[in-house]
């Protein structure tokens, strides 16, 4: 797969235009496999389980009394929400 955007479209009409023949014969990259766990906003790595913003819907590692992306805050976990 080209890492430049501007290959990006040499890279597809090279690879989806040529007949059934052809196409045959080219080495097309192979997917090896595909981690579908979220990435936490703090750390920038994946995590199995994570505390999720309600508001903005960021994900993160640990708990935290505001979320850093959009500054909503959160009730300790245990007690119960203010009413305003």
């Amino acid at each position: 797969m080209p890492t430049v955007t501007e290959g990006l479209l040499q890279y597809l009409l090279s690879a989806f235009l040529a007949d059934s023949i052809s196409r045959k014969s080219l080495k097309l990259p192979k997917l090896t496999s595909v981690d579908y766990r979220a990435s936490c906003f703090c750390h920038k790595t994946a995590v199995d389980t994570g505390f999720v913003c309600s508001v903005c819907l960021s994900i993160f590692c640990k708990f935290t009394l505001a979320c850093s992306t959009c500054g909503t805050k959160f009730p300790l976990p245990g007690t119960k929400p203010m009413r305003h």
